[in-house]
């Protein structure tokens, strides 16, 4: 449920594996000026897997997705949007930032509360509800992320796809 951008810049040492848990800095967080804070990303048994394997496909890079040559730095802003246009959905365009909108909507539907999943989204309430409501939701994140990791297996798992090595005859 994060922006493009949270994942693009994200570190390592941002990471703990054993607690599975993601503490994005705040300067990585889009917030109103004054209201920066740290996010914290809870990842389910799946996203903590991938970026395990990630991290050994970055080498020694301190960046989770180095750029392209130079490990130094991050990958391309526009890399992630582009591996998309390979691919078909049923609406056009489709982002990567349009996976946030269809995370909410699809966990709404769901019966997930709304105040955690804004949370996840790492939006803030406006007003003097966002002032004073400092709740993080962990145990109901910790579950809905879970929920959500193992919705997506299954609709990729659903799929009726036949991989083989076909030639012609």
């Amino acid at each position: 449920l994060l922006r493009k951008s949270m994942l693009l810049l994200a570190t390592w040492d941002e990471f703990d594996f054993e607690t599975r848990e993601w503490t994005i800095p705040k300067e990585h967080v889009k917030a109103k000026k004054g209201e920066e804070h740290e996010h914290l990303v809870y990842m389910s048994t799946q996203v903590a897997a991938m970026f395990r394997e990630l991290k050994a496909l970055a080498g020694r890079s301190r960046f989770v997705l180095p750029g392209r040559g130079k490990a130094d730095q991050p990958f391309a802003k526009n890399a992630l949007n582009k591996a998309l246009e390979g691919l078909t959905f049923n609406m056009e365009p489709f982002t990567i930032h349009d996976q946030r909108r269809t995370a909410s909507t699809r966990l709404r539907e769901n019966g997930w509360d709304a105040d955690v999943v804004e949370k996840a989204l790492s939006h803030e309430k406006p007003g003097t509800a966002g002032v004073y409501n400092r709740a993080e939701y962990a145990k109901e994140r910790k579950k809905m992320l879970q929920w959500w990791a193992n919705y997506v297996d299954s609709i990729i798992t659903e799929s009726k796809v036949i991989v083989g090595n076909f030639s012609r005859r």
